[in-house]
């Protein structure tokens, strides 16, 4: 079955719509997921014939503002799900590198880290580096050439470029993307995963060469060698591969040197102590984020306890402190949960951390 068939039929189709349905389910009343959900049937035929006959056209997307502040551009209900059919099929077209691993399949984050952490004792030096704005760095034209070494069916490459010049809208404002891939898209980490790939593939012929250790994560790479001059050789493969992709490196996250220094990859910290015997903690800047979220939600509630005792209705009892402090401790053992996670010795990392004490660090940073 060629590309264009897998994309219309009912399988690839209907995964996607349960995978749109899920993804919207808290969706509000008036989302056009639920009118999509509703006439299911006749929307599935007509994004079908649409899609076979090269005729499907891509909506604007609505630029909105999430509760953090921050704006994002939505596709519209019937686009996510063409954008998530065409993720599960070109999945099976595009080469993507085991060494990738935020592609499903690939062991995800923490995988990377057991296979840093696995790789410290025999390597010296490392590499460690992202790109700066990495999905707003992809270069449509450069992109759209290597897709279609592997597609050749013009419809699928007139769905891509149009995913990529892309417009969005905000009351009567206009945004044109000449340049970048839209975030929070299903499509986008394929096409993140396989925009580097050829680098990847140049990294894993020097792994199996010996002595040189690559992976990477999305936009996050890093690379150990035993010697320097396997180092310098790496650096400038990837920095040749950077130029000539138009990408640059993020200068705050680029490290080059010994291993004995200490160096951050994917949240955790990675170095060796006095015996020379790897160790793996939590970035400084992990537990940084972790205690600012803490002290914003124990401020949140502490407000809302306030407003709640000032405005209750008489003969009521007010949120008590317990309460509160019960919500905080659920918020910070599911993150003890997620950083110990899947290290097989993930206990390990976190030695002394007491939640009583970030708890009465809260009381203390907000004056309660």
């Amino acid at each position: 079955m060629d590309v264009s068939s897998q994309l219309t039929a009912d399988a690839v189709l209907d995964a996607a719509f349960d995978w749109l349905c899920r993804r919207r389910l808290n969706y509000s009343a008036n989302g056009d997921v639920w009118a999509l959900r509703r006439d299911w049937s006749r929307q599935k035929q007509i994004i079908r014939n649409e899609l076979a006959a090269g005729d499907y056209r891509f909506s604007l997307l609505s630029r909105v503002t999430l509760s953090t502040g921050e704006d994002t551009d939505l596709w519209v209900a019937r686009d996510a799900l063409v954008l998530k059919a065409l993720t599960l099929v070109l999945g099976g077209v595009l080469p993507v590198s085991s060494r990738c691993t935020h592609i499903k399949g690939n062991g995800g984050a923490k995988f990377a880290v057991r296979e840093v952490r696995d790789h410290l004792a025999q390597n010296r030096f490392v590499l460690r580096t992202d790109v700066k704005s990495y999905y707003a760095s992809i270069n449509h034209l450069m992109l759209l050439d290597q897709l279609a070494v592997h597609i050749r069916d013009r419809r699928l490459l007139n769905l891509l470029g149009q995913y990529l010049r892309r417009t969005s809208e905000r009351g009567g404002s206009f945004w044109d993307f000449e340049k970048g891939i839209s975030l929070g898209c299903p499509l986008s980490p394929l096409m993140g995963a396989f925009y580097l790939h050829q680098l990847d593939t140049v990294m894993e012929r020097a792994m199996s060469r010996g002595g040189l250790f690559y992976v990477r994560y999305m936009d996050d790479i890093l690379v150990l060698s035993r010697t320097r001059w396997a180092l310098r050789r790496a650096v400038r493969v990837v920095n040749g591969f950077f130029r000539e992709l138009d990408l640059s490196q993020h200068p705050d996250k680029t490290f080059i040197g010994r291993i004995d220094r200490g160096f951050d990859f994917l949240g955790y910290h990675f170095s060796r102590d006095a015996d020379g015997v790897p160790a793996l903690g939590l970035a400084a800047v992990t537990v940084a984020k972790f205690k600012e979220i803490l002290f914003r939600l124990y401020e949140q509630a502490r407000r809302a306890r306030a407003s709640a005792r000032s405005g209750r209705p008489r003969g009521t009892e007010p949120p008590t402190s317990d309460s509160t402090e019960t919500q905080l401790f659920i918020y910070m053992r599911r993150w003890l949960a997620w950083a110990r996670g899947g290290l097989n010795h993930g206990a390990s990392i976190l030695p002394g951390f007491d939640l009583a004490d970030h708890l009465a660090g809260c009381r203390r940073h907000n004056g309660t």
